[in-house]
């Protein structure tokens, strides 16, 4: 048995053994007496019964839940059990999980590029609730336009680990996470993030610690050039301040290009501060490419009930990326393909919202939504365990690669399996995460694309086997 599996099959046997789930019971509140629903049931229906536990009716889960478990309880006994106290159990499993996962999946596999530690990949995903909930999880807009849950998530796209995964109120701005991320980002580390959460003295803290950042800018970034001749003190000699930089004009540097052309500027100061001097990269794209994004940006500002101006217009025509990445590392022409990785963190919100249904929602105890919530996102954590320890096994053994979204969609097909073996021992565990490996890789892996590089070829770019320290920033 691969060392891989053994680990997965450990870590699951410890976190779903009866004495560990009694005493976080116990801990919690939600188990003070002995009852029909036992903490070990109410966790199994939560994880892997919960697809549509906000949309059906009470009657039909207790039916359910005599079905799978041989037990029978009435509607307002279970109706009861949602409650403050069966939220922090399930909160404290959740993130006993989170803890474990990162235990389990923090060795990458030796096939994949040794370049960087971890690819940590970072955005949020919405959700859309009934406004019955806003007091708890404010929408946009007012009470009367609806609540909304929103979940950060930033995992590395290495091993599958959920470095951070917070669940916040809809309205909350993306750019404040930056605080919690930066906390988690090591030496060497590769942050990919949209502009959402671009702030300069985030990616300042990013290169102070050693670590590694792509990232698009926004079109009201300051970009700064040395003056090549700046005014001087006549008593000094010394450099006026003021002159010492000059403003570049960005829109009238681009007029310059063709259609596809890419350029690197080196010598470029970024942010009133001038705190980075990163490589910026810039493609001027082509008008088909410019036609779709200005068609997208004007149906996105109507939706928001905004107003364009011509500066957001202008910027449709190119992408611009900085990075503190050298470029014997990654070479110009590779920066956009590997910034693409951040997609990956959009299809695992796929896999939430399409697989996992974690946006189904109906109007119900709010106690029993945040349920649902937990265990929607510890069925996705024990699932992510699975599918990226089946890719590192596959990836090793057969040299193939599996794709996330198939892989995932088969976890979940053995999860009444998976419910019935899992608190059974080290002998259950394994007998069931055996065949889920096999099936997915025999079904589970990537169809190649025409066109498109997977994500495996993309990481084979990096050419160095090691890096060299980063300079200190200007």
């Amino acid at each position: 048995m691969h060392k891989n599996l053994k680990h997965l099959i450990k870590v699951s046997k410890e976190l779903f053994s009866l004495d560990f789930i009694d005493k976080l019971s116990k801990k919690s509140g939600f188990i003070k007496r002995k009852g029909k629903l036992s903490a070990d049931k109410f966790m199994a229906f939560n994880i892997f019964s919960s697809e549509d536990m906000c949309t059906k009716s009470l009657s039909t889960l207790c039916a359910r839940f005599e079905v799978q478990f041989d037990t029978l309880i009435s509607p307002q006994s279970l109706n009861e059990r949602f409650n403050d106290n069966s939220v922090k159990f399930m909160q404290e499993v959740f993130n006993t999980m989170l803890i474990k996962q990162n235990k389990l999946l923090s060795s990458k596999s030796s096939v994949l590029p040794e370049i960087f530690n971890r690819i940590l990949v970072t955005d949020s995903t919405v959700i859309t609730l009934p406004r019955e909930f806003y007091s708890e999880f404010k929408g946009s807009g007012n009470e009367n336009l609806g609540a909304a849950v929103k979940i950060q998530l930033q995992y590395d796209l290495l091993t599958g680990t959920f470095t951070c995964c917070e669940i916040q109120e809809g309205t909350t701005n993306d750019a404040s996470y930056t605080k919690t991320m930066i906390d988690t980002i090591e030496a060497n580390d590769l942050s990919l993030a949209d502009l959402g959460y671009y702030k300069s003295d985030f990616l300042k803290k990013i290169n102070e610690k050693e670590a590694f950042y792509i990232s698009k800018i926004k079109n009201n970034t300051a970009i700064y050039i040395k003056n090549p001749n700046p005014e001087l003190y006549k008593t000094t000699g010394n450099i006026k301040k003021s002159t010492e930089f000059i403003k570049m004009d960005i829109y009238k540097f681009i007029e310059e290009l063709e259609e596809d052309q890419t350029i690197e500027l080196n010598d470029v100061y970024i942010g009133a501060e001038k705190e980075l001097k990163p490589r910026l990269i810039i493609t001027k794209l082509s008008e088909e490419q410019t036609e779709k994004r200005a068609s997208k940006l004007m149906a996105s500002t109507k939706k928001k009930r905004g107003t364009l101006n011509s500066r957001s217009v202008s910027w449709n025509c190119l992408n611009a990326y900085i990075t503190n990445v050298e470029d014997s590392i990654l070479k110009t022409e590779e920066i956009h393909l590997f910034y693409s990785l951040r997609w990956q963190v959009e299809l695992m919100f796929k896999v939430w919202k399409s697989i996992f249904k974690i946006d189904q929602v109906k109007k119900v105890k709010i106690q029993r939504f945040k349920c649902f919530l937990y265990g929607r996102l510890i069925a996705l954590l024990l699932s992510s365990s699975i599918v990226f320890t089946a890719k590192n096994i596959i990836l090793e053994n057969d040299d193939k690669e599996i794709s996330n979204f198939k892989s995932f969609d088969k976890v979940i097909e053995y999860f009444p399996m998976i419910r019935q073996e899992i608190f059974r021992g080290e002998v259950a565990i394994a007998r069931v995460f055996k065949r889920l490996l096999l099936i997915i890789g025999r079904l589970g892996i990537k169809s190649k694309r025409k066109g498109r590089k997977t994500t495996k070829e993309i990481l084979e770019l990096l050419i160095l086997p090691s890096i060299s320290p980063i300079e200190s920033v200007i």
